[in-house]
């Protein structure tokens, strides 16, 4: 007994015996006519779904080394990392991860930072300029300046092309015997947040206060500026350390601190040195 022959093709229709047709078998028998038509479209069938299993297979084994397919996960998805068949998209990851490039500002002056294409928030850290150092060789002696303030801050900055950055300069130190020292600049970007410099040296032995972040999510000051102290024979002093303690105590150093916002210590043989200068970071 022999089969009938598959053709692989999708027939439109298939046939109805009538009741005047003959009954005829054989290849070309009218009786094995809509079976020959129902073999052909199963086979047709067949290898339609063939084809799409053979998608379906390069869906599952898409790797980093093998093209596929895969399904876009979402933010959630991306934040838990436990998904191994899926694909993150670049928007996903800017939105995630903002930090993809950092910028320094940390000459005094005022500068535009231009906002780099597809970023939409800044991490920003400013920090203002140290106050300078006093100056003076009689009690109660001088003290140091005071640090700056600092501040940090997440910024959006969707739909801005650039941002006005500051940059504080450090307050002077004192040249001239029986001298404050001055206070250092202010640092700031934009109008989002900024911070004050820290306050110069005094002569009236009590220390400089530090310098204050504003409209900000952190805040802090480099370091409040010391006090005038004894030297170890008692029978004289040494200048005030500055803010944040680069500038130490000491009765003949003029040497400016280089940390940003930290401040000049005071002085009484040297001139007293200026404060560092402040600097904003700015990281997307």
């Amino acid at each position: 007994m022999a089969d009938l022959t598959e053709v692989n093709q999708w027939t439109p229709g298939v046939y109805q015996i009538e009741t005047s047709d003959p009954v005829v078998g054989g290849p070309d028998g009218v009786t094995n006519l809509p079976i020959k038509q129902l073999t052909n479209r199963t086979l047709w069938l067949k290898e339609k779904f063939e084809s799409l299993k053979t998608i379906a297979d390069r869906v599952i084994q898409a790797t980093e080394l093998s093209a596929g397919m895969a399904r876009i996960a979402t933010q959630d998805a991306v934040k838990a990392g436990t998904e191994t068949n899926t694909m993150v998209t670049p928007n996903s990851l800017a939105s995630l991860y903002p930090f993809r490039g950092r910028a320094v500002f940390s000459t005094p002056g005022t500068f535009d930072w231009i906002v780099p294409s597809g970023v939409t928030h800044a991490w920003v850290v400013v920090i203002a300029g140290g106050g300078g150092g006093a100056r003076s060789i009689t009690l109660p002696g001088p003290s140091g300046g005071s640090g700056g303030g600092v501040t940090r801050k997440l910024v959006s900055v969707r739909r801005m092309s650039s941002m006005r950055v500051v940059v504080g300069a450090g307050g002077k130190g004192a040249a001239d015997l029986n001298t404050k020292g001055a206070r250092g600049g202010v640092s700031a970007f934009g109008n989002h947040l900024y911070a004050t410099g820290g306050e110069g040296g005094l002569l009236d032995g009590t220390a400089a206060h530090g310098g204050q972040g504003y409209g900000c999510d952190e805040h802090d000051c480099i370091g409040l500026a010391g006090h005038p102290i004894g030297n170890a024979r008692n029978d004289g002093f040494l200048g005030g350390a500055g803010g944040g303690g680069e500038s130490g105590a000491s009765w003949n150093d003029a040497r400016k601190p280089q940390t940003p916002g930290h401040g000049g210590g005071g002085r009484g043989a040297s001139a007293a040195p200026d404060g560092a200068d402040g600097r904003v970071t700015v990281q997307w």
